[in-house]
């Protein structure tokens, strides 16, 4: 059970959202993806990613030892009926392909499906904006801003 400290802690700072790119970026020892975690954390926020994503950017060695810590400090989001429903309404709004956008369309579902205010970690500029400009329509789905990195 969550307290309701907690939950007052979770609404105010909200999710930070980490797709591929963000993800190996701070896999990758990034200073800026560094510091913007540090800021997320300290107003409270959520760091979360979709369970698809570690597929996205799986590596070896040292590498895979740092992923598997920072992912049991984030919040891994499964892919469940909820979020495939609302990947499948993002592309049809967004009037995407399924093939080429399935994976990015899993994880602004994903962010669309978290803890308001949420801000979506990505260095894609085509696909992305159009997915969470069509996640508005989502019925109850907070805004999904975009922190491009």
């Amino acid at each position: 059970m969550v307290s309701k400290r907690l939950k007052a802690r979770l609404r105010l700072g909200g999710t930070l959202v980490l797709d591929a790119q963000g993800l190996s970026l701070h896999v990758d020892y990034d200073d800026r993806l560094k510091a913007l975690i540090e800021k997320a954390e300290a107003e409270g926020a959520r760091v979360a990613v979709s369970a698809v994503t570690p597929l996205e950017v799986r590596r070896s060695g040292d590498a895979a030892k740092r992923l598997a810590f920072l992912l049991s400090r984030f919040d891994v989001k499964p892919v469940d009926d909820s979020v495939i429903s609302a990947a499948a309404k993002l592309l049809d709004t967004a009037g995407l392909d399924g093939h080429e956008c399935l994976v990015n369309a899993l994880v602004v579902a994903t962010a669309a499906l978290c803890g308001p205010p949420v801000r979506l970690v990505t260095s894609d500029s085509s696909h992305i904006p159009k997915l969470c400009e069509a996640a508005r329509n989502l019925p109850g789905s907070p805004e999904v801003k975009i922190i491009t990195v």
